[in-house]
């Protein structure tokens, strides 16, 4: 029997796109390790994986955020690489019980690729969204949708080093990281390498470095430059796995209302002027919306509910999607491909950098609209709403494209290029 061991960090947008692949690998047969923290037990487990908790320092966005200025704060990242190297010790503990054949680990996972080195075991990268390439610096280069922040871009086909002159997000989200705190955390790293008698790693590996197997789940075609890249990279598309977590709802609406559906995702969320803009764009619009304004909200902050919205923390976006008739979206790559999936035109309001980049590449694609998040206001948000419904190039677009991602392959895909990897038979 096979054995994988899955490294990810403690996110939805990152756990969300593995799960199906988890699931996947179970039923050929493998032994599948799965580590994250303890809130996504229930998810892990429903695949048929086994969790493994490890303990790390919570890290996120401040608990008060000011109107949108995109990307998450530095000290924010910082956290989230030294909860990171605190978890190391304890992941590396059971996977050197475990010796797995493969170890597969999240972009983002500094435990992960990590323990790669540690165990010189058979590695395979996991992006739940673009690979760094010279394209999505051309992108960057038009400008950003995320007011104050340009997107974050990246350097070439094959990024090592960011080129001369480029800005300063072409070099990685981690090259923003400055100052003290940033010298602080690269010793600390270089006393950890040195423990475990590895090579010394920086941040920016995180983003740079390439395994013998890369696999993004988005389609080729959403990929700028997408056909220039060889065989070390696949390309799935999304891998469409039902919440463990998601709650019960029943959507409450006229028969002839059309469904908007308003999320901002998970993280950059705290955001009480765009929710009350929502309510003012479409509280006498011809729709029935559905809002998720998550868990950090005060509702009756936000004023009395209009009455053709219904609205909660969280919500079963699937199910929610699968009805919805338009989809304003913070542009994370998950809620990205998830409309697309169930072949919703987009509006994309941009929070971070990666998002920008996602944006432009919807508005470039003819697949919704890209609006500046500091340029918004109720007349523009219904306009976008409007057009973007109505339009006939941009609903073919749409359609176009889900039929591409639900051809692409998914985690059955991922499944048989990991199990081709390690040696094993595809399915």
């Amino acid at each position: 029997m096979t054995r994988y061991a899955i490294i990810n960090v403690p996110a939805y947008g990152h756990v969300n796109p593995t799960l199906a692949l988890a699931q996947e690998l179970v039923a050929r047969g493998a032994q599948v390790d799965y580590y994250v923290t303890e809130e996504f037990r229930a998810s892990i487990e429903s695949t048929g994986a086994t969790f493994h908790p490890y303990h790390m320092p919570e890290f996120g966005p401040p608990a008060e955020m000011p109107a949108p200025q995109g990307g998450p704060p530095q000290m924010m990242l910082i956290q989230m690489l030294h909860a990171n190297t605190l978890a190391l010790p304890e992941i590396i503990e059971q996977l050197q019980a475990e010796r797995p054949d493969c170890l597969i680990y999240d972009f983002m996972s500094l435990s992960g690729l990590l323990a790669a080195r540690i165990l010189d075991v058979p590695a395979v990268k996991l992006r739940p969204s673009y690979v760094p390439n010279s394209s999505i610096g051309a992108l960057m280069a038009r400008g950003p949708f995320v007011q104050g922040r340009p997107p974050m871009g990246a350097p070439g086909q094959a990024p090592t080093t960011p080129p001369a002159g480029a800005p300063p997000m072409a070099q990685g989200p981690f090259s923003q990281i400055k100052g003290p705190e940033m010298t602080a955390f690269q010793q600390e790293l270089d006393r950890l390498c040195a423990r475990y008698d590895i090579e010394p790693v920086s941040p920016q590996d995180l983003w740079f470095h390439h395994e013998e197997l890369n696999i993004s789940f988005i389609p080729k075609e959403f990929q700028p430059g997408g056909e220039n890249f060889d065989k070390r990279f696949v390309f799935v598309g999304p891998s469409i796995f039902p919440r463990q977590d998601a709650p019960t709802f029943e959507l409450r609406k006229r028969a002839e209302e059309p469904v908007l559906y308003i999320s901002l995702g998970t993280v950059m969320n705290n955001q009480p002027d765009f929710f009350k803009l929502c309510f003012e764009a479409f509280a006498h619009e011809p729709w029935h919306v559905v809002m998720a304004h998550g868990k950090r909200i005060d509702l009756q902050k936000l004023g009395a509910v209009p009455a053709n919205f219904q609205v909660a923390p969280y919500l079963p976006q699937l199910e929610v999607l699968a009805q919805s008739r338009a989809f304003i979206t913070h542009g994370g790559m998950n809620s990205t491909m998830e409309g697309l999936y169930y072949g919703v035109p987009l509006i994309v309001v941009p929070q971070q950098p990666e998002q920008s980049i996602t944006a432009q590449r919807v508005s470039d694609i003819g697949l919704g609209m890209a609006l500046k998040t500091d340029e918004l206001n109720a007349t523009i948000l219904r306009e976008a709403v409007k057009r973007v419904s109505q339009d006939a190039t941009i609903r073919k677009n749409v359609a176009d494209m889900q039929q591409t991602i639900r051809n692409s392959g998914g985690a059955h895909q991922a499944a048989d290029a990991i199990a081709s990897f390690s040696g094993q038979p595809s399915k």
